[in-house]
């Protein structure tokens, strides 16, 4: 914690001392009690409330933002400046007699305050029976509403706080029915217009402006079409950057700007569609600027999902990448509510993904002064800045790039798609390696092997086990993590998210901040 401690009723004192202990349980929940912070004054209520949740988005993933911005930028992330102006506490994912969760029940969970079953979205564990969502009731309270998402808008976490059913499986063109069904959404951002338009019929035919490297085919199997009806009903409809911009302001809108999930940050660029993809922060803004004129106030919740997904891929620098586009977003939100008083922007995650850590290996401590440490050469080599700036200087995802590997792998192919995209020279070694384990009848980590179950990312976790040995980073799973994940608040009820809680929680927090009975 830097600057001096202050009096110990000092707010600001005691709210550092909160962001503080995220990483330190023992601090959190002994630190404040003995700190003789004093409870603070009753707060206003909200107008709004804006929620954003990180999808895979655990402790070492926000280690590793928060690592990355300042040792190689020289700055603090921007949900770190929300948690230092305002409240700072951990959130505890636990579903339905499960300790591993997956996003639809942790969604489930911070919309209608209830434990979930995994897989189900809005649903009662034990009747089946629908749960009003947080959403739902801010909608019969007469705010406004949004969904903004990097991912499929059907996807489980923004399907968890409008969507109920009993699998987040269910056909995806039932879950985009309900998702235009009433109550109305005033505001949907994200992808997933497969599931929106008519069967034989493309996304681009009813979305315009959607770019065709984003486009796909319709999954439908009628000729229901979700986006005419949503035209028809007064809402203006995008599908890119420009229209999106030229948008704002829109009191019902929707924006529609893939097929399937948006690509990833890297992939964006790689792919020549910086100018036409919108990034999450853009996409938050827009929806502030949508929702913001409702006389009674608006809810907003923003998905950044494509964390979760690098997680799932064993992929650092995607990951990092993701994280650094989510903290825009938050930034977006964040500089809203500070402008204000009436806004409570809370920050959290749904779970950890992908057991990421960095840690250290062979290769001893680096140069050191002899001056100083004369005797200093025994030891490993910690992971460090540079490692930081390897992961940032990849160009492509692995997911993306992997495929490129020539069949059968060849060692100059395995070389030669890895540089490409990481910018990472395997060694001759390691690359024959991996080109004969993705050769194998049925290629798989040697070490868990278990926790891989989605083949597609099979061959990046191969990849990523070899990279270790350049960047420092492992992994342990290609599934969900168990941790606790961070819940940070700042505006009229932050003061909810101290301490350790169930993230059942978030649900109770935004009521009692918007001073619902």
């Amino acid at each position: 914690m830097q600057g001096q401690l202050r009096g110990p009723d000092d707010p600001v004192a005691c709210r550092r001392l909160s962001f503080a202990a995220v990483l330190s349980p023992v601090v959190l929940v002994s630190g404040l009690a003995g700190s003789g912070c004093a409870p603070p004054p009753e707060a206003h209520r909200a107008r709004n409330v804006i929620l954003f949740i990180g999808d895979g988005f655990g402790m070492n993933q926000l280690a590793l933002g928060l690592a990355y911005a300042s040792e190689v930028e020289g700055r603090p992330l921007r949900m770190a400046e929300l948690a230092n102006t305002g409240s700072a506490g951990y959130a505890i994912p636990f579903s339905f007699e499960r300790i591993t969760t997956d996003s639809a029940a942790a969604a489930t969970q911070m919309a209608t305050g209830t434990r979930a079953l995994t897989e189900t979205l809005s649903v009662d564990p034990e009747t089946a029976e629908p749960i009003p969502t947080i959403l739902e009731w801010a909608e019969e309270r007469g705010l406004a509403t949004g969904l903004v998402a990097n991912m499929r808008l059907t996807h489980a976490t923004p399907a968890a706080f409008k969507v109920h059913a009993t699998s987040r499986y269910v056909p995806e063109p039932e879950l985009a029915d309900q998702l235009f069904d009433e109550p109305e959404v005033e505001v949907l951002l994200g992808g997933g217009g497969r599931a929106m338009v008519p069967q034989g019929t493309n996304v681009g035919d009813s979305v315009p402006g959607l770019p065709g490297g984003t486009d796909g085919a319709s999954n439908r199997s009628d000729d229901r079409n979700l986006i005419a009806e949503a035209e028809v009903r007064g809402y203006t409809v995008v599908g890119d950057r420009a229209s999106l911009q030229a948008a704002r302001g829109a009191e019902r809108l929707v924006g529609i700007f893939a097929a399937s999930h948006l690509p990833y940050v890297l992939d964006r660029s790689w792919e020549g569609l910086d100018d036409s993809v919108p990034t999450l922060a853009e996409l938050t803004g827009a929806a502030i600027a949508s929702l913001e004129g409702n006389e009674e106030g608006f809810f907003l919740v923003v998905e950044g999902g494509l964390i979760d997904y690098a997680g799932h891929d064993n992929d650092a620098g995607a990951m990092l990448a993701e994280i650094l586009d989510y903290d825009e977003a938050v930034g977006v939100g964040f500089d809203f509510a500070r402008a204000r008083e009436d806004t409570l922007v809370l920050v959290t995650a749904d779970h950890g993904t992908g057991g990421f850590s960095f840690t250290y290996g062979p290769g001893g401590p680096g140069p050191l002064p002899e001056t100083v440490f004369p005797d200093y050469s025994a030891g490993p080599e910690m992971a460090g800045t540079r490692h930081l700036e390897l992961l940032a200087a990849q160009r492509r995802s692995l997911i993306e790039a992997m495929p490129e590997v020539s069949s059968p792998a060849t060692v100059d192919s395995v070389l030669a798609v890895i540089e490409e995209a990481t910018g990472i020279r395997l060694t001759e070694e390691e690359a024959a390696d991996l080109a004969e384990q993705l050769n194998a009848e049925t290629p798989a980590p040697r070490d868990f092997a278990t926790y891989y179950l989605d083949s597609s990312t099979v061959a990046v976790a191969l990849a990523a086990r070899k990279l270790a040995n350049h960047t420092q980073v492992v992994w342990s799973t290609g599934g969900h993590t168990s941790e606790p994940v961070l819940l940070l608040g700042y505006g009229p009820g932050a003061d909810g998210v101290l301490g350790i809680g169930e993230n059942t929680r978030v649900h109770g927090i935004i009521r009692d901040a918007l001073g619902w009975e």
